[in-house]
């Protein structure tokens, strides 16, 4: 990543610790899937709670002008995680509750962040994310019990924010819209990973799945802000430019 702004005298020290920092995200990730396989809980809560400030730390490094509420957005994911870590119908409802929040402030952060698609480009981005939402829907409703109706509203988050991705997508494939696409289609295959594991619940090898597609789908969301903030950067300078020759 640490090709995505320019060096500097004054980032310099923070790109040498780019690559430790990234590799310590995929590294505590590994260790995180390898816990949630084996369903060790001591070994989850010493790396499931590290990867949210790692990505933050690498955000900080890259970063030219730090997005407020995208940093408040990872604080809140990380709360999100940590309540997930635990079995307790009660914890699981404070993990969902935390997580829809995490889901709105991304869209937010993205509406702020990205120019609006137009509705046609939007309406059409959201069907093939409605009709994944539908199909689990339909294949799962009954044994949803009481979590129901926060499924449906984060199907419709996800629905809004993968609409979105996809319509700036359709309309210019750069890298930052592909980055922000691949972000929503990982987050979207997540959440119909761990509504499978509610129905198959004997099987352990959905949770680690999911948690992956959470640690990629993050990173992801990571690259496209970083590359969202230089265009702005770099915006602001050739207007500056143009004000000083004026």
């Amino acid at each position: 990543m640490s090709e995505l702004l320019p060096l500097n005298d004054n980032n310099l020290s923070k790109e040498k610790l780019v690559k430790p920092i990234t590799l310590a995200y995929f590294f505590i990730g590994i260790i995180e899937l390898i816990a949630e396989f084996n369903k060790d809980i001591t070994l989850i809560l010493l790396s499931k709670p590290l990867l949210m400030p790692l990505l933050i730390a690498l955000y900080f490094c890259l970063s030219k002008k730090i997005n407020t509420l995208y940093i408040i957005s990872i604080i809140v994911v990380w709360f999100a995680n940590v309540f997930f870590i635990f079995d307790s119908f009660t914890y699981v409802l404070l993990g969902t509750t935390f997580y829809i929040i995490h889901r709105l402030l991304i869209i937010i952060t993205v509406f702020k962040v990205l120019k609006f698609p137009g509705y046609f480009p939007l309406l059409i981005g959201c069907i093939p994310f409605l009709f994944i939402f539908l199909i689990v829907l339909n294949s799962t409703y009954t044994v949803l019990g009481n979590s129901l109706y926060l499924f449906i509203l984060q199907g419709l988050l996800l629905i809004v924010f993968g609409g979105y991705s996809l319509g700036n997508y359709i309309l210019k494939s750069n890298k930052s819209n592909t980055y922000l696409l691949l972000c929503a289609l990982l987050f979207a295959a997540a959440q119909f990973i761990v509504v499978m594991k509610i129905v198959y619940v004997s099987f352990n090898i959905f949770q680690p799945i999911a948690m992956m597609l959470f640690i990629f789908g993050q990173y992801l969301q990571c690259h496209f802000m970083l590359l969202e903030e230089k265009k702005k950067w770099r915006l602001d300078i050739i207007n500056s430019q143009k004000k000083g020759h004026s």
